[in-house]
């Protein structure tokens, strides 16, 4: 797979000097999920311009990701369990495996787009009603 490159590379790199062949610590089903599509969607950035509309839409993926794990277990350094799970050795096991998860992955971050637009129709309409 190739490695992360741009605002990506830097992001995780930065965090894991002297962790690349470090294996990721045990982590719950769910944490395990959430760093697959963190994962995933920061690969799928570094495919991208730096800059570019797509590569930012990309990095609120990988906030709202990075979100869900902070939340669980706040005070977990998530930057550098992500960058060990990232840049562990085997590099076709981890495409393979993220490869897999991409529709879960891009599910779950349409649904919560869905939901936002959801959210401001509903505000919008609020708004308007109350003549603001």
């Amino acid at each position: 797979m190739k490695r992360l490159i741009g605002m990506t590379a830097a992001l995780l790199l930065a965090t894991a000097a002297t962790a690349a062949s470090a294996q990721t610590a045990a982590v719950s089903a769910a944490d395990k999920d959430d760093m697959q599509c963190f994962a995933l969607v920061a690969y799928l950035a570094g495919q991208h311009e730096e800059g570019s509309p797509e590569q930012t839409g990309l990095a609120g993926g990988m906030m709202y990701f990075l979100g869900r794990l902070e939340g669980r277990a706040p005070g977990t350094d998530w930057l550098k369990l992500l960058a060990d799970y990232i840049l562990e050795p085997d590099d076709a096991r981890l495409g393979a495996e993220l490869e897999a998860q991409r529709e879960r992955c891009g599910g779950v971050l349409q649904d919560r787009g869905q939901a936002l637009v959801e959210w401001g129709a509903t505000v919008s309409a609020s708004v308007e009603a109350r003549g603001d």
